[in-house]
This record gives structure tokens, sequence and C-alpha cells, in this order.
């Protein structure tokens, strides 16, 4: 049976949430659609901010080199809102005390530099410039309910809304698109929205290694010098499930977060944060923080397991819809892939859009832009549960080969105290501009060994 005809919709792309990948998806999508729409339910603050629907707002945020280059990319005046907002521009392997099992990483200039700033600053910074383009309408305080299919339920034609008191001037009701796409994170309706058009919801994979947070935001003290912008305490498996990290943020605040593996989860109350922080396997974090002075109150936060809902492996999908970042990866936040994987979904999203005509994506085409999805999520993936399943509670299957891959990674974590070559490549990996199997590559394996023969003869 063919599908009834598209009704008018006057060359428009809705949005479903208003998060990163939501505001990158819009950008990219107002190249390619005369209107766009976004939606979220969360009412944006009028500056710099927290809000309901980003939880985890309230903690240390990495935005990896691949991200931030793909974000000055995207849009031009995106490091300059940064920059005016005070978020320093960091030198990963430069400006950053790293310490992992065996003692510091070395200090070095390198070409892996981003900008660090608190999670609010970054969307605000992203969410300034998509509404600056003008072809984007922000519609908060708007709860989607539901998709709205044709008579065959081959393609959606739009969504259905219902506003909160004092959303604007937003109808309830039917919102007609071309094409529509979820965005909506976490917390995404999207499976049982297929479910309902009769497509059934995705298979997922779950891996959970109950990992939570506490998080404070301190005044550095006057006068401080330190050698480095970020502090990090790395855990030490499978014998201490403990991390810090202290990151300098806009205008010199330091926002400093402390990490548990397997329920193994750091206080939200003064005295056990102060306790869990001198804990840790190096005293320079909490050294820093008892001379800092507390100006927020402490944050706990514990949903990080990782999710993927298989989009890509369904046999039926309908035309006109399109799922992107957290509503289809889910990654332990700990190892800051979130907003850069977002980046790189709204790339992939556009490359696709500029090689389909976006206005008439059948089912084949959008299950097409899910597979391609897939392949540019699996990598930070397969890293995130890779190192999860390190600690011995993390629920879930483990990929095959596990035990080797985790003795390589730790050798190649020893060279790194020695080796800028192996250090620098090891970040490239981390921050998504290299795949890992360049860590594979002849002149690291070569300082590998050297390093692991220096060991055993010393």
């Amino acid at each position: 049976m063919k599908p009834s005809a598209l009704p008018a919709s006057d060359d428009h792309a809705i949005v479903i949430g208003g998060g990163i990948a939501g505001l990158l998806s819009a950008h990219v999508l107002a190249r390619h659609f005369r209107r766009v729409t976004l939606f979220d339910r969360d009412r944006y603050p009028e500056r710099p901010g927290t809000r309901a629907g980003i939880p985890q707002s309230h903690h240390v945020h990495v935005l990896l080199t691949r991200g931030y280059r793909i974000l000055k990319e995207l849009l031009p005046d995106f490091d300059v809102h940064l920059q005016q907002m005070g978020a320093p521009l960091m030198d990963w392997t430069n400006d950053v005390d790293w310490h992992v099992a065996g003692g510091w990483t070395p200090h070095h200039p390198s070409h892996l530099r981003a900008r660090i700033a608190s999670r609010s600053a970054l969307e605000w910074a992203i969410r300034q410039q998509v509404v600056a383009m003008g072809r984007v309408r922000l519609c908060d305080g708007v709860v989607v309910k539901r998709l709205v299919p044709d008579a065959t339920g081959a393609r959606v034609l739009g969504v259905e809304v219902e506003p909160k008191a004092g959303a604007g001037d937003v109808r309830p009701g039917l919102h007609r698109a071309d094409l529509v796409v979820d965005a909506s994170g976490r917390g995404s309706k999207g499976p049982g929205w297929l479910e309902a058009l009769g497509y059934g919801p995705p298979h997922e994979t779950v891996v959970n290694a109950h990992l939570g947070y506490a998080s404070r935001l301190y005044q550095r003290p006057d006068n401080w010098e330190a050698t480095w912008q970020t502090l990090y305490i790395m855990n030490q498996p499978p014998h201490n499930p403990r991390s810090g990290v202290l990151a300098t943020i806009e205008g010199g605040k330091w926002l400093v977060t402390l990490v548990g593996y397997n329920n193994h989860y750091p206080p939200t109350d003064e005295e056990g944060f102060m306790a869990y922080a001198k804990n840790l396997a190096e005293p320079t974090l909490y050294q820093a923080i008892s001379q800092a002075t507390p100006i927020s109150r402490i944050h706990g936060y514990r949903r990080t397991e990782n999710r993927q809902r298989h989009y890509e492996r369904m046999r039926r999908w309908p035309g006109g819809f399109l799922c992107i970042g957290d509503a289809v990866c889910m990654l332990n936040p700990v190892y800051g892939q979130g907003m850069t994987v977002s980046a790189m979904a709204a790339q992939t999203l556009g490359r696709y859009l500029q090689r389909q005509n976006g206005r008439h994506l059948d089912g084949k085409l959008c299950l097409r832009f899910q597979k391609q999805l897939a392949r540019s999520n699996s990598p930070a993936f397969l890293a995130a549960t890779s190192d999860d399943f390190r600690w011995p509670k993390t629920q879930g299957d483990p990929p095959r080969g596990l035990a080797l891959m985790h003795n390589y990674i730790d050798m190649v974590f020893e060279a790194a105290l020695t080796s800028k070559l192996v250090h620098t490549r090891l970040l490239e990996v981390i921050h998504l501009l290299r795949p890992p199997t360049s860590l594979l590559r002849p002149d690291v394996v070569g300082k590998i060994l050297r390093n692991r023969f220096s060991r055993a003869q010393a």
C-alpha cells in the first residue's frame, strides 16, 4: 500500500529536545528547511544557568577537542561567546595534571585544545548562535505528546504538543512537519512512540557500572598559582573506585566533581564529601579544595548507565522521522564523550541531508541515516563500556577479548608516563580524533615495548 500524500507543511522541520544535540540538529536543519521549530518541555533560563531537564549540568563537563573543532566549524562565533564569558582555553597535554596508576603524565605542548566551561555556559553559547541565525524558533515549556502518522502509518506528519502555562503563543494540538527529529535525550519517548505506530521498540544494549557523581563549585583561593588548569586524579581498578576532577571554568572558578564506581557513591554532605576527596589515590585535589571557598551546595547524580538503542537494526521505520544524540546512544558521562558525540551526530545529519532531499525522506532513507549514525556512535560506546567492565559489579554483556584489551591499554598508560608520543596518541584516541587502532601502529607499539622492557630490567 502506498503512503498517502504528505499535507503541505511549509518546508518545515521539527526538533524535539533543546539540549546540545537538539540545538545543533536545529542549526543543521535550518540550512535545508525554510523553518525549524524546536520544542522543549523546560523553560530556558534568561542567562546561563541550570535547568530541570539537564540534572547533570552541575557537574564537570568536558568538550573534547574533536567536539570543540566541530562546534567552531558549525558555529563561527561559538568560541568568541565562550571567550567573552571567561572560559579558559586549555591544552590537554600541557595544562592538565593527570594522575594515573604509576604517577603523573608529562606536560608538553600539543594540538589538543579546547575551552573548559560549565555545561550551562556551553549550552548558552550554542543557543545564542542558533537563535542568531534567525530560522530556528525555540518553543520552551512545550510537551510533545506523540508522533502523528499519516493514514497508513508509513510516514510521520508531525507531532501533537501540549504547551505548559506561560508557554507563549504555541497552540496545542498537531504541528505538521516534513521531518521530525527526536533529540530529547535520555528521557526520549521514541521507543514507545514507534511501538504505538506499529514498528515495535528497538533492541537495547545496557551496560551499567553503577557510577555516581557529587559536585561542588568553589571560589579559587586568592593568589593561587599552579601548573595546571584542570586536575584529574584517576581511579585505580580494581582496588580504588574513586576519581576526582577539578576544572577551572569561566570566571576562574573551580568546579569539582568526585566520582565512584560500583555503588561507591561520593557523599553529598560536607564532611563526607571532603573525606571522599581525601581518600583519592593522590592528595593534590583535596589539598586544593581545603584552601578554597565553597560557593554552592553539593549536587549528586547517579543516572550514568550506557544505553544504546539499536534503531539501526529495526526492519521497518516511518518516513519523516529521525532520532539523534542521547535519544539513541547514552554514554557514561564520566568519559566526557557525550557533547562531542552529539556534535559528530549533527555533522552526520548535515552530510546526510546534503546528499538527500530532507523533505522526502521515506522510511528506507530514514533507516539508512540511523545506520550511519550507529557507525558514528560505535567507537565511543565501545570505549566507554569496555572501561566500565574493569569493575566487577558492572552489569551487562562484556565484549570478547576484554582482558587482552585491558592489558594492552594498561601498557599504553604505563608508556604514557614517560613518552610524549604515546601520551599524545592516547589523548588523540580519547578525544575521538583517531581510531583506537592507531594505538597499534609500529611507532606506538615500539615505545610501549621498550617501556615494558625497561620496567622489567629495573
